[in-house]
């Protein structure tokens, strides 16, 4: 690596680490903001709170991850156009978009850091702070006298449909804790026609199968309507073979939000509901790899921005840097709507943005080079 490309690199980590750290403060901020006043109301202990927070650091530091690049670099080339070192790598025949390369491939390497954290840390984390906000807020009705305890821990009327099988299981409460559930409906229809129907008091899930006690089973025949005539059966305990639909996809089948979903779980989600316009979690999954490539979009738009401020006033730069970023925003909005609400291709919605930009920053920077 050259010497030059080990200066301006050395100058970026510098100010992307003041940068990203302000960003992140500055959205812990904002979070406290619109959720402290809750957590003081509800009387919840300093280390929940804490705990609340810290949970949410994850998250700011992959949003701010961008921002703070796009800024980073364009202060340390700002500072070095100032000081004229720019002109003085030009004068000794020093290409700038060489001299980035190592810059670029730091950026590239942040932008996988950031992919990391989205799949490992953020939704985990996310949805870990979404129930500790909600089970804070459920305590103080439990105390107030107007929810029932077991709120705080089962799922009550759970649905999951076997698009597969053709089958369809309805709890009504559900423990994700404890993976067993109470007054369970389960309804084989292979042909649009019930065929098997098992009621049962409660059902377990056992290492890799489920257990049912107090059941009854209901075969129906052709042609037959309600319950009269069927036969049914009774048991005291029931092993069905194998009936194994997986506890972890009854509780993602319900209405999950995308954030607190890693890529695994986006795409059983879309197996889970194949007959379902899920644009949103089309749009999310396809997010997923887009959102990262973001940084690589902000090193290269500050690039050229940042060596150009040499031959114009420092106000025209930051102004042309505002005005891109806000327009990057504009779009980035636009798509991600669309792309939420099925009117815009899922890839599309995701990468639109992030192409023009890229083919934006190499013009940009073809022409300052």
């Amino acid at each position: 690596m050259r010497l030059i490309s080990r200066y301006i690199l050395r100058e970026f980590l510098v100010a992307f680490g003041y940068c990203l750290l302000a960003f992140v403060v500055l959205r812990l901020v904002f979070e406290m903001f619109d959720t402290l006043r809750e957590f003081l109301a509800y009387g919840t202990p300093p280390t929940v709170i804490a705990q609340y927070y810290l949970l949410t650091l994850p998250g700011a530091v992959a949003v701010s991850t961008p921002v703070s690049v796009f800024f980073g670099l364009l202060f340390a080339l700002v500072t070095m156009s100032k000081n004229s070192e720019l002109i003085a790598m030009r004068a000794a025949g020093q290409s700038l978009p060489r001299a980035c390369v190592a810059t670029v491939l730091a950026c590239v390497a942040v932008a996988a850091g950031v992919f990391s954290l989205n799949e490992l840390l953020v939704p985990a984390s996310n949805e870990r702070a979404g129930e500790m906000h909600e089970r804070e807020r459920l305590l103080r009705k439990v105390e107030k006298g107007k929810m029932d305890a077991t709120a705080l821990t089962v799922i009550k009327n759970l649905t999951y449909v076997n698009h597969r099988e053709r089958r369809t299981w309805r709890f009504g409460s559900f423990n994700p804790k404890t993976l067993s559930g109470e007054d369970v409906i389960i309804e084989w229809q292979p042909a649009g026609q019930p065929e098997l129907s098992v009621h049962a008091r409660f059902a377990y899930w056992v290492y890799d199968h489920w257990l049912f006690q107090k059941v009854r089973v209901i075969r129906y025949t052709t042609g037959a309507t309600g319950n009269a005539g069927v036969p049914q059966e009774y048991f005291e305990t029931w092993e069905p073979p194998g009936l194994n639909d997986l506890p972890e996809d009854m509780e993602l089948f319900q209405k999950k939000e995308p954030d607190f979903m890693t890529l695994p779980q986006l795409k059983r989600y879309l197996v889970l509901h194949p007959k379902e316009e899920l644009a949103e979690i089309r749009f999310n999954l396809h997010r997923r790899f887009a959102y990262p490539w973001t940084c690589v979009v902000a090193c290269l738009i500050a690039i050229p921005l940042g060596a150009g401020t040499g031959r114009r006033s420092p106000l025209v730069g930051v102004a042309m840097a505002l005005t891109l970023f806000a327009t990057f925003l504009f779009i980035n909005y636009f798509t991600a709507t669309f792309g939420k609400t099925g009117k815009l291709d899922a890839v599309l919605a995701a990468w639109l943005a992030n192409g023009i930009f890229t083919l934006f920053a190499v013009l940009m920077i073809w022409r300052a080079r």
